[in-house]
């Protein structure tokens, strides 16, 4: 009778990203959503104003460090200036007086999960 039917995992919750001037911060979801991987690439798409995290292996050129199994909190948090910079710049936000929060959407087939930051809203 169930057949067809997919468990939906409540206790996830909803990926996001939150970007100030301090940092860019990924919630847990997003983690647990991506495998807890130790190593994403981050990539722009820069005509769009989306950005996406991909789950990538050590040997990955350009693949920053993730998920550090041995802390305690799940989310992560990148303090990268020249990556604030950049996002800063294709947004034409002013860090310096607002942070900013996107949703994310979760592809599995790409093991990555995407953010439109032309959606993003004020902190």
């Amino acid at each position: 009778m169930l057949e067809g039917f997919k468990k939906f995992d409540m206790a996830i919750g909803t990926s996001t990203i939150s970007i100030n001037e301090h940092g860019v911060a990924f919630s847990k979801a997003c983690v647990v959503r991506l495998g807890k991987p130790k190593y994403v690439e981050f990539l722009i798409d820069y005509s769009n104003k989306k950005v996406a995290v991909k789950v990538a292996s050590e040997e990955t050129e350009g693949a920053f460090p993730f998920y550090n199994p041995e802390k305690k909190v799940v989310s992560v948090r990148w303090n990268n200036k020249d990556l604030l910079n950049e996002i800063e710049n294709l947004m034409e936000w002013d860090f310096a007086k607002d942070g900013y929060k996107a949703y994310g959407e979760y592809i599995p087939d790409e093991q990555a999960t995407v953010f439109d930051l032309k959606s993003a809203s004020r902190m």
